[in-house]
């Protein structure tokens, strides 16, 4: 015979509706917000490799940064990071709250049409891409694209580089990029405030954009096959800061090389 429900079960499973509703009215205020998904796919990446003590990127921290530039609000802190009450002891950003956040993402039944699935990670790759890999109105500008250019340079006109930067430029430039990053890293959180092209700003775009490529071959592993998604990856051109990260960049390339050989074979077999 099944047993009935006891009153702490009921008051526990209510909660659960209620706190569910709370997060998935959260989902869908911004479900429009350019970003978003990424964000949460982000978010959820970093859940499953979490380790008990681990704080979340800089990456990710810098891009809210730069969303709060832009005033799309304090996307987190609505998400709960910050001002909702504590539920069964796991207080708000706590890996048991990131948990439970995991749960109801993943969950159908909980989640609805916000469960985020197969398409959902699509749509974050798309948008990594998109904002991000290959924007190069925001990420081929500043130190980063002086750097490129200054590489070049050493390579193909040493004599002219000697001359213009100095022998020992390579040892003033890494003091100064210290310099910068130190001092930058102050001011990375949610709440900075600092003006365009501002040795901060550039910083949370070096840190974004270095998330973004940590992402794309965890987004396209599990994306579902599409042919949108095929026909954006054929024609990405990363920017200039890419170049920073050859190694992220080198493995980035090799999950599109494997996305595309993937949807290529979906074709063949239909």
């Amino acid at each position: 015979m099944m047993q009935p429900t006891s009153e702490a079960d009921h008051i526990s499973q209510t909660l659960q509706v209620d706190f569910d509703r709370i997060l998935c009215n959260v989902l869908d205020k911004y479900r429009t917000f350019p970003g978003f998904t990424l964000l949460l796919g982000g978010l959820l990446q970093f859940i499953i490799n979490m380790k008990q003590k681990d704080t979340y990127p800089h990456g990710m921290v810098a891009y809210l940064c730069l969303v709060r530039r832009r005033g799309e609000g304090y996307i987190l802190d609505d998400i709960g990071f910050r001002g909702i009450i504590t539920i069964y002891g796991s207080t708000p950003g706590t890996p048991e709250f990131l948990t439970y956040l995991t749960q109801l993402l993943e969950s159908p039944e909980r989640a609805g049409t916000r469960v985020f699935d197969q398409q959902k990670y699509t749509t974050a790759a798309k948008e990594c891409l998109k904002l991000y890999l290959c924007n190069h109105c925001h990420f081929s500008k500043g130190v980063m694209g002086s750097s490129h250019r200054d590489g070049a340079l050493r390579r193909n006109k040493p004599s002219a580089w000697i001359a213009r930067m100095g022998v020992h430029s390579r040892i003033r430039k890494g003091q100064h990029h210290c310099k910068v990053q130190l001092k930058a890293s102050m001011y990375i959180h949610q709440d900075a405030s600092f003006p365009d092209n501002s040795p901060q700003h550039e910083y949370c775009q070096f840190l974004s954009y270095q998330w973004a490529l940590d992402l794309l071959p965890f987004f396209l592993e599990k994306s579902a096959i599409s042919l949108e998604l095929a026909e954006v990856l054929r024609r990405r051109t990363f920017t200039t800061m890419a170049q920073q990260f050859r190694r992220r960049k080198r493995l980035a390339e090799e999950a599109i090389t494997k996305y595309l050989l993937r949807v290529e074979s979906a074709a063949g077999n239909s």
